[in-house]
């Protein structure tokens, strides 16, 4: 959490990709661009505020009586899954322990009517 020394407002950093970050944040309340270091989840130093477009927005902000701030320019989308995999499940047939898991669409002639052949015959896959 990055909290603004300007208005107060506290911006939510997504843990896992500001882990260990060194760069420009911009505030959602008040809009000014801070300069911040985080090492291991913990901010170092004092913000330094500067200028310019080359900064990240918080995935979500509030401000000091607990209300959110959202909207077009103060806060970033939540993050999506990549497109090549979305809509599609991995095609997995086995567990690792060999074990028949349910990872892929059957094929026609895997099935008998609708279930698995490998089911209704009794095999483990």
């Amino acid at each position: 959490m990055f909290k603004c020394p300007k208005c107060g407002v506290k911006n939510y950093l997504d843990p896992y990709a500001f882990w260990n970050f060194k760069g420009n944040v911009k505030c959602a309340g008040c809009d000014s661009v801070w300069h911040v270091e985080i090492i291991k989840g913990h901010i170092i130093g004092e913000p330094v505020e500067t200028s310019g477009t080359d900064y990240v927005l918080p995935g979500f902000a509030e401000t000091t009586d607990y209300k959110p701030i959202t909207g077009a320019g103060k806060t970033r989308p939540a993050p999506r899954p990549r497109p090549d995999i979305l809509g599609k499940p991995k095609p997995i047939t086995h567990s690792i322990r060999g074990k028949p898991v349910s990872g892929r669409p059957l094929k026609p002639e895997e099935l008998i009517g609708s279930r698995a052949k490998f089911i209704v015959e009794g095999r483990e896959g």
